[in-house]
């Protein structure tokens, strides 16, 4: 049975990518500001500390994502009990999105000036010899 790639699965991938990269089997100059290796530490115990800092930082900002998303939930829930007070339904809700969607599109530069040569075009079309003649 299949199953779909974890987050865990994909730190892993990432974590072997540059592991090929360090090593140079991949890539004759794999070093790069997004690369993660860093030629000037050519010092094992000055990399091996580097390397401790960026994992303290990883959990710190993972830890960090985490007690937003917590907030986050906790607001989402707060505004759907306000609405639910309100009256407000998922209904009226769909509505107002798609009025204002509609509304930002009609308003939009390019909608105005696809109106503007199709009213000049129109224009163009009526005061033509060939439509004259026809009607």
């Amino acid at each position: 049975m299949d199953r779909s790639p974890t987050l865990d699965d994909k730190t892993d991938e990432l974590y072997d990518n540059a592991e090929i990269a360090h090593h140079g089997s991949l890539y004759e100059n794999a070093s790069s500001p997004d690369s993660g290796v860093h030629p000037n530490l050519t010092d094992p115990v000055e990399q091996a500390r580097q390397e401790e800092e960026w994992k303290r930082e990883l959990a710190e900002v993972e830890e960090d994502i985490q007690t937003l998303r917590q907030t986050l939930s906790t607001k989402i829930r707060r505004t759907q009990d306000l609405k639910q007070k309100l009256g407000i339904t998922p209904l009226q809700e769909f509505q107002h999105d798609l009025q204002s969607g509609l509304k930002t599109v009609t308003e939009s530069g390019v909608v105005q000036k696809t109106q503007e040569k199709i009213v000049e075009l129109n224009s163009t079309i009526q005061h033509s010899d060939v439509y004259v003649l026809n009607i």
